[in-house]
């Protein structure tokens, strides 16, 4: 059984439910007993047995243990606004209750009642407005502002209307745009059926969709091999749906995810968005970091130095592809001398085209530093598989089995393959074929240790030097 998580606009709901909350809940917390204080139905700071601050902590740690028992901040929960509303229902009666009986031991029974009756005046009005204020943000800004996930479903005819009726449920969160086939196509050869499949997932890889689930029948599985790398070639997630149980599953309304018994053919941990939001935040944070305190001061010094030695511009910026083979501006300090050959021929050991400070550039690895202003703009990450040029991508991506497969996440200023010894020249289409090979382990093996393990291995690199970096 598989959750599909909806897309990045759930989690933001998840974050911005979640800090409204935490704010607004001790606000109406402090206009209670500010009230409360001024008709003199709770006891000053010095007097009871509980203090205002040690109020304030237990009356957030009440709220959020109930939300936690209530799914609230969940994003299958907040996937939906019927949950959402239950959730926050039952967490606010729990915190009521729990809170009374703390007022009750604080105070008298009558002041704590009229205490109580203040609270739940303001946390109820707090909630209608957040809850009312949500509820425009689910169903208007999503379309308006096109946050919404495309998928595609592919499948006979008379499969696929069930799968599709999953994420109408959902539709303010998807674009669906199905792909019909005849159930006597199933009878086609293999070649024929690889072939037809083929040109599915080039069109919707084009339309920018990159999430497909397969309505297929048994007798597909065959070919299953064949289609994962024809999808993987476009940068498409394949899943197959069995068409058996696609038919008489999921009738429940009341349903609050998108589950389908699929087979997923990748399932790496950053495909997450949850883990993709924790990269994120660590390459904000980094990169930030680094473009402030170090890039500031870094570039106009050797900015300078390259102007002297040769004439040009300080960056050479050139098109790598990026994230879903999306082809974007990576940007480096220029170490060669301005050449027709930049976009096409690799630096080589004694190449000719690199300049004096291009040389100290390289070899510690100086010239990479531009790059950090790719992963703040969310391009880069600072770990990931290294982006290559355009006319490598094609190249290798025909050559290499599963080279695609690198480019389902974005590329990083260093990776597992840099710091294992694949960096540099290519030459051999064997050394780019380890270079995937360890691209796609750091991928189904990623945590942020991981990440932290290769930023270690490649300052120790740096410090000791690299035979590749030239």
């Amino acid at each position: 059984m598989y959750r599909y998580v909806p897309n990045r606009m759930v989690v933001c709901l998840v974050m911005l439910l979640f800090s409204l909350d935490l704010l607004c809940i001790n606000l109406s917390l402090h206009l209670a007993t500010s009230v409360s204080f001024y008709y003199g139905w709770m006891p000053t700071l010095q007097e009871g047995i509980f203090s205002l601050p040690v109020m304030f902590i237990l009356f957030s740690l009440i709220w959020f243990v109930s939300a936690q028992l209530f799914h609230l901040y969940r994003e299958d929960v907040v996937g939906r606004l019927e949950s959402m509303f239950r959730s926050t229902l039952r967490t606010a009666v729990t915190t009521l209750l729990l809170t009374g009986v703390i007022l009750f031991l604080n105070t008298s029974v009558i002041s704590s009642f009229k205490a109580l009756a203040v609270l739940f005046g303001f946390l109820s009005g707090y909630l209608l407005l957040s809850r009312l204020f949500m509820t425009y943000v689910y169903t208007v800004l999503p379309r308006r502002f096109n946050w919404v996930k495309k998928v595609a479903v592919i499948g006979a005819g008379a499969h696929i209307d069930s799968v599709v009726s999953l994420f109408d449920q959902q539709q303010m969160f998807y674009q669906v745009d199905t792909i019909s086939y005849d159930d006597d196509d199933e009878l086609l050869s293999k070649e024929e059926t690889v072939l037809k499949f083929k040109q599915y997932f080039e069109a919707v890889s084009k339309d920018g969709i990159h999430d497909v689930f397969l309505v297929t029948s048994p007798e597909m599985y065959q070919y299953s091999e064949d289609l994962v790398s024809a999808a993987d070639h476009q940068c498409v997630q394949l899943n197959f749906v069995p068409s058996m149980v696609a038919n008489i599953t999921y009738t429940n309304k009341d349903t609050t995810q998108i589950n389908l018994p699929i087979f997923q053919s990748r399932g790496e941990s950053m495909s997450t968005m949850p883990n993709r939001l924790k990269k994120r935040f660590m390459d904000i944070l980094i990169s930030g970091c680094v473009i402030l305190f170090i890039l500031s001061w870094l570039v106009p010094l050797i900015g300078l130095i390259i102007k002297l030695e040769s004439p040009g511009p300080i960056f050479f910026k050139q098109l790598r592809s990026g994230r879903n083979n999306k082809p974007f501006y990576c940007f480096k300090f220029r170490s060669m001398v301005v050449n027709n050959d930049a976009n096409k021929t690799q630096a080589s050991l004694g190449d000719k085209r690199i300049t004096s400070i291009g040389n100290f550039l390289r070899k510690s690895s100086l010239d990479e530093f531009p790059q950090f202003i790719n992963v703040f703009l969310g391009q880069m990450s600072i770990v990931g598989p290294r982006p290559h040029m355009l006319s490598h991508t094609e190249y290798y991506g025909s050559l290499i089995n599963r080279y695609m497969v690198r480019q389902f996440v974005k590329p990083g200023i260093t990776g597992w393959a840099q710091v294992s010894g694949y960096r540099g020249e290519t030459k051999d289409p064997m050394l780019m074929a380890k270079r995937v090979e360890h691209d796609i382990e750091y991928m189904h093996n990623w945590s942020a240790m991981f990440d932290f393990k290769i930023i270690c291995l490649t300052v120790i690199n740096v410090i000791r030097g690299e035979k590749n970096a030239y």
